[in-house]
């Protein structure tokens, strides 16, 4: 009878091995063999032995198995974690308008009319639009008008904080505004669009997953809405399809009854939960970040989303009831709010601040004083990207934007992501930003270890070792390619 594999790796025995006749160590039921790389984290080891889901063996021996997949001398490393996406809203988009990288408006009408042209009938729902493709920084319904004038239209910003629609999807909502949409008031017309049906969704999430699979990414943490999820992903995982574990984020609101989530459960090795998602602000590109001192050449501060002890006594309650917390918070108001929420929780919570964008340099102490991890997306810091960004800011605070450096040496423990589909899930991009002031191992960790300790994985994942899960990518770092992603000690891609 084969082994019970559900303990943690210090509790497993080793497996008999052998010598096969052309001297290849060989482990008795091993199922997969990574060979001839250069393990990750572990000096002189050359090959992987996985015995089912479970890393059996690391070495620098000539494994055998059922199956043996050449690394071709590249890095074997864990495979991606990304904490902080939207994989379904994203997986959706993949066959919607995509404006990302348009850098003109000339450009983003070229796409509008080619993507118009090929889908016939119905809404145009597309997103990506980039702040700095208009002058002032935000489009205008005539355009819109112009480009769609027969048809309903809405698109999405780049960071999915501001809507842009046309007088035709106005007037569906029944709405006599015209402008740009943001924040709460985007749900005006986009509660309007038709919603893809089950099977629709669940073709988007293969897609998405197939898709992260060729990006080396075995694992995602769904940053919220997951309790409208789970059943499509249970639906998948009894099928046997998932190709990534995904961790699902509840939505937490001023108006969220906790105790009708329930008691957080453990989850499975696929799919977990035990973690809800609020939001302390915007984007400083539409202005409504919370700020503690007015936008560059403006009255603005951006408004925080919940008062201060509205946050903290959600925060204690859900602490309270066993769920780690996660909140989003870009200004430096709403960064020391979702701290100062944390600051009289349970030590050990692992609770997160998600994107910290523009934090005050006096707070940076206290994410490792509270245990608390920073969850960051350095593709947010790309200079194509960060236009309105910085002109909003000014330049003494966008100089100190995105402090993952001084973070790590705090002591506070980095998790990074993409935040898909705000950025591409593109985790060779993160890394090319993020060591810019990191060095590679230390954002190659934050992407694989950090991330799986802030999902309480970290004992299961996020490091090459024997007992730990085979999740594993063969990647050629110079070159940005993977060359095979595994989940579950399963190829899952293969380039």
């Amino acid at each position: 009878m084969r082994e019970d594999r559900s303990a943690s790796g210090n509790d497993r025995m080793s497996p008999a091995s052998s010598e096969d006749a052309h001297g290849d160590r060989r482990i008795r039921g091993a199922t997969l063999a990574i060979v001839n790389g250069n393990v990750w984290g572990a000096p002189h080891a050359t090959a992987v032995l996985a015995d089912g889901e479970r890393i059996v063996a690391v070495g620098p021996e000539r494994f055998s198995a059922e199956r043996v997949l050449d690394a071709g001398g590249l890095a074997i490393i864990p495979a991606f974690n990304d904490a902080h996406v939207h994989f379904l809203s994203a997986s959706r988009s993949l066959g919607q308008l995509d404006l990302f990288g348009a850098a003109s408006v000339a450009e983003v009408e070229t796409r509008i009319h080619r993507y118009a042209a090929a889908h016939k009938g119905g809404w145009i729902v597309g997103r990506g639009w980039l702040y700095s493709a208009f002058p002032g920084g935000m489009p205008d319904v005539a355009l819109l008008d112009r480009l769609v004038p027969d048809r309903p239209a809405y698109i999405e910003s780049f960071d999915a904080h501001t809507g842009w629609a046309n007088s035709r999807a106005f007037e569906i909502a029944g709405s006599a505004a015209r402008g740009v949409l943001k924040e709460a008031a985007m749900e005006s017309v986009a509660r309007h669009i038709p919603r893809p049906s089950r099977d629709e969704d669940l073709d988007a999430l293969r897609a998405g997953m197939r898709l992260a699979a060729s990006r080396g990414i075995g694992s995602v943490q769904e940053a919220g809405g997951g309790q409208d999820q789970l059943e499509l992903w249970r639906s998948l995982r009894d099928r046997g399809e998932l190709t990534a574990r995904v961790r699902l984020a509840f939505d937490l609101t001023p108006k969220t009854d906790i105790a009708g989530y329930g008691k957080p459960g453990p989850g499975d090795g696929w799919i977990s939960t035990g973690i809800l998602k609020a939001f302390a602000d915007g984007v400083v590109e539409s202005k409504t970040a919370a700020m503690l001192a007015p936008y560059e050449g403006s009255d603005e501060k951006g408004e925080a989303l919940w008062s201060h002890d509205q946050l903290g006594a959600a925060v204690r309650a859900a602490d309270a009831g066993g769920w780690q917390v996660q909140i989003h918070a870009i200004g430096d108001a709403a960064i020391r709010m979702a701290l100062d929420a944390f600051e009289r929780t349970t030590t050990g919570r692992r609770h997160r601040v998600e994107h910290i964008e523009t934090p005050d340099p006096s707070d940076l102490h206290r994410f490792a004083r509270l245990g608390v991890v920073a969850s960051m997306q350095p593709q947010h810091s790309d200079p194509a990207v960060t236009g309105a960004w910085r002109d909003n800011l000014g330049r003494e605070r966008s100089e100190r934007g995105w402090p993952w450096r001084a973070l790590s040496e705090s002591g506070a423990r980095l998790a990074f992501g993409t935040d898909w589909p705000v950025v591409p899930l593109d985790p060779f991009a993160s890394l090319r930003m993020a060591t810019r002031t990191l060095a590679v191992d230390e954002a190659i960790n934050a992407w694989t270890s950090g991330s799986a300790y802030a999902e309480h994985k970290d004992r299961e994942k996020g490091e090459v070792r024997e007992g730990m899960l085979a999740d594993l990518a063969v990647i050629d770092l110079e070159r940005s390619v993977v060359r095979a992603t595994v989940v579950g000690g399963r190829v899952v891609y293969e380039s």
